[in-house]
């Protein structure tokens, strides 16, 4: 699985030397929640990257992928320990260029370790698959670079549903 996903980084990260035009590359931060039915949420820090494809217009196809490591032991009593999510989607833009909000449609992938029972010390890995909404506004800094404040949700195959906002 690991080797899986080091593939899904290399080709995120070349894929926009293909199609360099239009194309935007940057870093994602921020916390989310997650949560599964009868389990009370916990809170996670977020780190990741992402890339989106002809994004110069007002459609664009964009690649992410974060990491979700849970906040401590009092920030809830869901099991999970960590996610690795991969996703891929369409971006429809606005036209601005100070401004420009955005809406995102997608399809994730991914991996969370959690303990399957309380006397097991090591957490097992249980694959997922689903899909998910983002919303944001991207800001302008300068002509190359943009601060893009955003959030997600997401619903899992396995009934775990995730939020998350970020920089």
């Amino acid at each position: 699985l690991r080797l899986a996903w080091r593939r899904l980084l290399f080709l995120l990260a070349i894929a926009p030397l293909a199609l360099a035009q239009d194309t935007q590359l940057g870093g994602t931060i921020g916390f989310g929640r997650y949560w599964k039915y009868r389990w009370n949420s916990a809170t996670y820090l977020l780190a990741g990257g992402e890339a989106c494809v002809k994004c110069g217009g007002r459609h664009g196809l964009f690649l992410d992928f974060n990491h979700w490591s849970r906040r401590g032991t009092g920030s809830g009593t869901y099991p999970a320990v960590s996610l690795n999510l991969a996703g891929v989607g369409w971006r429809i833009q606005g036209k601005g260029q100070q401004v420009r909000p955005f809406v995102d449609i997608g399809f994730l992938a991914g991996s969370k370790k959690r303990y399957t029972h309380w006397l097991v010390n090591d957490p097992a890995s249980i694959g997922a698959v689903g899909a998910g909404l983002g919303f944001g506004v991207a800001f302008s800094v300068s002509e190359h670079w943009y601060v893009r404040p955003f959030g997600r949700v997401f619903l899992l195959s396995t009934n775990e549903t995730g939020a998350f906002a970020g920089v």
